[in-house]
Formats: C-alpha cells, sequence, structure tokens
C-alpha cells in the first residue's frame, strides 16, 4: 500500500500544476478573480464537461463569451428573455439552447434567492454531511428554479442516483471545496474528507489497473466512485480526492493508452504498479491487448 501511495504522490506532483490547467474545464473559473464568477462559470463548465476534451472545451468558451466579463452580474440582473437572447442558436451534440437556457435561469433564480449556489448545498449537505445529498438539493433547485424540472431537459442538472457516477456536479464540487493551486476552495463549510471523486473513463480504467477498483463491466456507476474514494482515503484520510486531477488527465493526455503501449508503458509514473503492465505479454495477446 505504501508502495503505491508513493507513486500517487509523484504523479500528483507530475500533473498537479497550473500548465495542465490548459486541458481541463478548471480553466474557466480560474480565470476570475470575484467569487460570485468562479462559482457561475464553475457550474456551468463542469456542466458541459462531457465527450471528447477539445469539443466541451469550445463550448465551454462559447457560453461564457455570450455572458459576457461578469457572468454571475449578468445573470443575477437579466430576466428570461435577456437569458433567451444570449443562448440562442447554442448547440453541443444533444444539448441545445433550451437546455442551456434552463440551466443558466435556475443560476439566476438561485442568485437572486440565495445570493449564490452554495446556499441550496448546504441544505441538503447538512441534513447527514453525505455530499450527494447536498448536490440532489442543489441540482433540484436548479431543475424547479429553471422551469426544467422534466426529464427532457434536465441533462445539465443530474439529479445524482445509483446508476450513474455523477461525476461533473462531483467535480464542480471538488473545484468548490478544495483548496490548493488548482482547486477554488470557495466552501470553506464543507470538508475535504466528505468529498466523492467525480469519476469519469480515464479515472475508472486506471483504478482497476492500479487494483483500487474490482474489473467491471460498463461505465462508472456511484457506488464505483464511492469504493474508489474509500480505497484512496487509505492514503490520505483528509483529502482522499486530491488524487483526482492527476489521475484523469493521465487519460486526458493520453500518457495512458487505457491498455498496454511499450512506449507510453514505460515513461509512465505508475508503471511499476499498473496490473497492466505487469500481466504476461500472452495474457494481453489473448484479450486483444
Amino acid at each position: 500500500m505504501n508502495d503505491l501511495k508513493g507513486h500517487l504522490d509523484a504523479l500528483a506532483e507530475t500533473y498537479h500544476r497550473a500548465e495542465h490547467l490548459e486541458q481541463d474545464p478548471l480553466r474557466f473559473p480560474r480565470r476570475y478573480d470575484d467569487p460570485a464568477d468562479q462559482e457561475v462559470t464553475g457550474l456551468i463548465a463542469a456542466s458541459l464537461a462531457f465527450g471528447n476534451v477539445r469539443a466541451f472545451m469550445a463550448k465551454c468558451e462559447e457560453v461564457l463569451a455570450r455572458l459576457g466579463p461578469r457572468p454571475s452580474r449578468f445573470l443575477s440582473d437579466s430576466d428570461d428573455n435577456a437569458i433567451r437572447e444570449r443562448v440562442q442558436g447554442f448547440c453541443y451534440r444533444f444539448v441545445g439552447s433550451a437546455e442551456l437556457f434552463a440551466l443558466l435561469a435556475g443560476i439566476a433564480r438561485l442568485l437572486r434567492r440565495d445570493g449564490g449556489l452554495k446556499a441550496s448545498f448546504l441544505r441538503g449537505f447538512q441534513r447527514d454531511g453525505q455530499v450527494i445529498a447536498g448536490l440532489s438539493t442543489l441540482a433540484q433547485d436548479l431543475r424547479t428554479l429553471g422551469g426544467d424540472d422534466t426529464s427532457a431537459r434536465s441533462f445539465l442538472t443530474p439529479i445524482p442516483s445509483a446508476a450513474h457516477a455523477s461525476k461533473r456536479l462531483l467535480l464542480f464540487l471538488r473545484w468548490m471545496v478544495r483548496r490548493d493551486a488548482l482547486d477554488l476552495g470557495l466552501w470553506r463549510e464543507v470538508p475535504r474528507s466528505a468529498l466523492l471523486i467525480p469519476l469519469d473513463v480515464h479515472v475508472f480504467r486506471v483504478a482497476q489497473f492500479l487494483g483500487l477498483l474490482r474489473p467491471a463491466r460498463g461505465g462508472p456507476r456511484l457506488s464505483h466512485a464511492i469504493a474508489l474514494t474509500d480505497a484512496l482515503r487509505r492514503f490520505d484520510p483528509e483529502d482522499p480526492v486530491r488524487y483526482d486531477f492527476a489521475l484523469s488527465h493521465l487519460g486526458i493526455s493520453r500518457a495512458c493508452k487505457g491498455r498496454f503501449d511499450a512506449e507510453s508503458c514505460a515513461a509512465c509514473a505508475l508503471r511499476a504498479v499498473c496490473i497492466e503492465v505487469r500481466r504476461p505479454s500472452e495474457a494481453r495477446c489473448r484479450d486483444g491487448g
């Protein structure tokens, strides 16, 4: 276990640097000095963080350009017609202007009602200290206030469930709670130890290669995010999610190909503890690797 912790710490040191923000949606809230703008743009960027990295980064850029230099002020001061005008014609995969309007209208009404997004999250979180409860309350408020309380336009404001890993909401929460050179740490009322890892396909795959998760078919689920967070607590009980940025960028950067690759694996900081690297070559051939 100590050997794995040492390699994870080394990986975190390698990737936990500002230059890697260029390929991460965290770069968008990091642009702003005002915490209100950081909070709003953080939720927008995390909500759009699905699909191809280059594609969703371009769409985040587009949305923030539409909202102007002070996104939180524009939303809190604007009526529905002004917001609809700004999002007209937006399209990213299966998300169109109606879905984006619902998200932004929900944010705008929460800003006017509560002064920000944190109060809604805390109402759920403080009931039992579970971040999923807080995110459920926040998502439900966004849906209801945005006029999008049906499944038809709910993709950008998902209610956490066992069937999904809730990666985008947990990513937003990581940015809001953790505080270091990258994460913003705006929500001081929430302890880092309560966070769950925002489990994407890259982290899901690498976690299995490291033996932190059992091999599983299909995509990541909430139970996998909980299990991986519990495993990482062995290495850092107070801040188990601190490894997330490095693990995800191992995949985003294509340093990990998701299968054995002699050149990439030889240069990987985790090669000595990776099950995939240690598998006999005959087994990889049988599996098509």
